[in-house]
């Protein structure tokens, strides 16, 4: 047989062999797609799970039963009724990956706003006032203090910001807290009653000293000067005379 022929027939042949072998091969190779991991090997894909609805927790485990990566977990701002759950995820539920791959969460704090009101956490202890605003899932930036002649040490006074029914969470609260008061009490501006109860708890002796008249219905019977100094040191016992307002009767006639 001349050696052209020859080889003509064996090309032929082989090409019909690698045909027949492309033919059986092929669907099966296209069917499924396969991956190749970091380290060269062929590996079968799997399917992402859905882990939208559950905690971070629970997200977790499900993803790394699966074989993948928990890669990050991001919050975001939503509403209360998903707080805490992951709310979407990167690759979608059901996306075919490499064994190993990383899978992104993303889940819900809450409303950027939560309730607020300062006017409920004056007359607290500084302790009870920051539990309160926990509750709130608001957040504390610290105290301020100061010396207060009427509240009581370790008690809030003042509350900042003043806004009222609600905060957004990346604004802190600063309360402002009273150090108590070690000398004479600010009588200046209470009524003679709330004046004497002040004065008998601190073991002091209220004289009411002068009277002066005034047209102010709102000042009547209120200490309008008290001629020791607040803040002064003192024993029990001591004197502390006052002058008191009196409302001017042919003026209130009027």
């Amino acid at each position: 047989m001349n050696r052209y022929v020859r080889f003509a027939v064996i090309a032929g042949a082989a090409a019909g062999i690698s045909f027949a072998v492309g033919s059986l091969v092929a669907p099966s190779v296209f069917e499924t797609p396969r991956f190749i991991s970091s380290i060269g090997a062929v590996s079968t894909p799997v399917s992402v799970p859905d882990v939208t609805g559950m905690t971070r927790q629970d997200a977790q485990r499900e993803i790394e039963s699966a074989t993948l990566v928990l890669a990050g977990q991001w919050s975001e701002y939503g509403p209360f009724e998903t707080m805490g759950q992951v709310i979407h995820q990167d690759p979608p539920p059901g996306a075919l990956t490499p064994r190993g791959a990383p899978v992104s969460i993303f889940w819900n704090i809450g409303p950027l706003y939560r309730p607020y009101y300062p006017d409920s956490l004056t007359g607290l202890s500084a302790v009870e006032a920051e539990e309160k605003i926990a509750d709130w899932q608001l957040y504390s930036i610290g105290r301020s203090w100061i010396p207060h002649p009427l509240v009581p040490e370790g008690v809030v006074i003042a509350v900042c910001p003043r806004q009222y029914d609600s905060l957004t969470v990346r604004t802190p609260v600063r309360l402002l807290v009273s150090t108590g008061w070690s000398g004479v009490p600010r009588l200046t501006g209470l009524s003679l009653t709330e004046a004497m109860a002040l004065t008998e708890a601190s073991r002091l002796v209220l004289i009411v000293s002068e009277e002066r008249i005034t047209g102010d219905l709102t000042e009547d019977g209120r200490i309008v000067e008290q001629f020791t100094s607040a803040g002064s040191p003192f024993s029990a016992g001591d004197t502390i005379e006052v002058a008191v307002s009196i409302l001017d009767t042919e003026w209130g006639q009027w």
